[in-house]
Order: C-alpha cells, then sequence, then structure tokens
C-alpha cells in the first residue's frame, strides 16, 4: 500500500444508518417520542448508549457521529444550569428560547430528504419492472409480407421515413402546441372517408400534415398499414420509387402485381 493510500478518508457507515440524524430519527420512532418535544435528556442517553455498543465491538465511529454527542450532550447541559430569572424588559422571544430548536430543524429538513428518496426508491423499482427493447430493423432473412400491387412493408417503410425527414425540415422554428388525442381507429376512419371521396386516389404523402407532431405521424402511419392489412384500401405505385397511391378496394378487386 503507497502513503497515498494511506492518506485517503475513510467513510465508515455505523449499522444501517446514513448519519448521527438517521439514527436520531430512528431512536425518536422507536421510543414514540413528540420531534417537536424532545426529552433531551433520554435521547441523549440512548444515542451515548448506541455509540458505546459500537465501541465494544471494536467498530470506528465516523466524526459526525461524535459531533452530534456532543451536541446533545451541550443542550442537555443547559437544561442543567439553573435559569436566570428573566428580566422586565427582556425580549419575549429571547425568554423562550429553546436550545433543542436547531437540532429539531434539522432532523425536520432530514425526514423531508428521508421520505423524498423514499419514494424515489418507489418509482425507481416499480421502473425497473418495464423493459423496453432497442430499436432494430427487420433481419434480411425474414420475408416481408407484400401490401398490395407488389409493394413491400419496407416500401412503406421507407416512404413514411422520408416523408418525415422531409417535414421536419420544412417545419417553422416555432409553433403553436396542441394536444391531439386521436388513436388509430379514429384516424383509419378518418383515412377511410378520404379515400372514398378521392377515385383518382390519395397520395401517401399528403396523409402527413407539415405541422403534425410525431405522434401523430406515427399514428398516421399506423392506420394505413392496419388498413392495408385489413384489405380495406389498395395501394400503388406507378414507377420504381416513386410516390405512393391509396384507392378504397372494391368488392372483388384483386391486386395489381
Amino acid at each position: 500500500m503507497t502513503n497515498n493510500d494511506q492518506t485517503q478518508p475513510i467513510t465508515i457507515k455505523i449499522s444501517e444508518f446514513e448519519g448521527p440524524l438517521d439514527l436520531l430519527l430512528h431512536l425518536i420512532r422507536q421510543n414514540k417520542m413528540d420531534i417537536y418535544d424532545i426529552p433531551i435528556a433520554a435521547i441523549t442517553q440512548q444515542y451515548l448508549d448506541y455509540l458505546h455498543s459500537m465501541q465494544q465491538l471494536k467498530l470506528d465511529i465516523a466524526g459526525d457521529y461524535l459531533v452530534m454527542a456532543a451536541t446533545l450532550m451541550t443542550i442537555k447541559s443547559r437544561y442543567l444550569l439553573p435559569q436566570p430569572e428573566p428580566e422586565d424588559d427582556l425580549d419575549a422571544d429571547e425568554a423562550e428560547d429553546d436550545p433543542r430548536d436547531a437540532l429539531v430543524a434539522q432532523l425536520l429538513a432530514y425526514k423531508v430528504y428521508q421520505e423524498a428518496a423514499g419514494e424515489l426508491r418507489v418509482k425507481e423499482q416499480a421502473r425497473h419492472q418495464h423493459f423496453t427493447r432497442a430499436a432494430m430493423l427487420v433481419p434480411k432473412d425474414v420475408a416481408t409480407p407484400q401490401l398490395t400491387a407488389g409493394i413491400t412493408l419496407d416500401d412503406l417503410q421507407s416512404a413514411f421515413r422520408q416523408l418525415v425527414a422531409k417535414r421536419r425540415r420544412a417545419r417553422p422554428l416555432t409553433k403553436t402546441v396542441t394536444t391531439e388525442t386521436i388513436n388509430i381507429d379514429e384516424r383509419m376512419t378518418q383515412i377511410k372517408t378520404r379515400v372514398a371521396g378521392a377515385p383518382q386516389g390519395v397520395n401517401f404523402a399528403d396523409l402527413f400534415e407539415v405541422t403534425a407532431s410525431d405522434e401523430m405521424l406515427v399514428t398516421t402511419f399506423m392506420a394505413v398499414l392496419e388498413l392495408t392489412k385489413q384489405a380495406q384500401l389498395v395501394l400503388r405505385q406507378t414507377a420504381q420509387l416513386g410516390p405512393l397511391y391509396l384507392y378504397q378496394r372494391r368488392d372483388g378487386q384483386h391486386d395489381e402485381h
């Protein structure tokens, strides 16, 4: 071991307590004491007894525990000293000054942080129960189904990625944020209505407004995909890498390949 290692400070945690305030709160709760009216003699004795038990087990005690012990004994000694008679011109607040006030304030502040930490631990444990799979591409050896007219799922995804990138570049720097609560079923109904009124077909890209939120973009894409899988819409592409058009499927209509 080098000299630098020997000079490194060592932090000691006594039992399950994180510090002297943690130990004091434990003793107060264990004895059902009123934190606003701490029996200073009793709590000081119990605190010292605990430190003595640690010394008997030959455990080193961190300095902040000893500082708290000195603080408790100082407060206790102030109660043991004869109290002078209050003078007539003495301020009432000074006459009622309680030597425990500073300690109580520290304990209350620590108690708040302790409770907040407990709530965060509960939320952390709950979050650990959720598992999110990282995004991944469809393996090349997996056969992707054809949607209509020779168009594959990869073609539709590629068209979606391109129009999303185009619309993000065209978005204004500032915009008004509005809440969109539409779900996939509602969006499917909207798209079916729009396609039904356009016998010449609807350009896939025209379904995506420039100012639409990311959530709306994804909802629209999922709605188109679901309508196509349910054979309610027909997708056609007049030229390779050309725009995709949506048509209403007629009864008895077959895909063109």
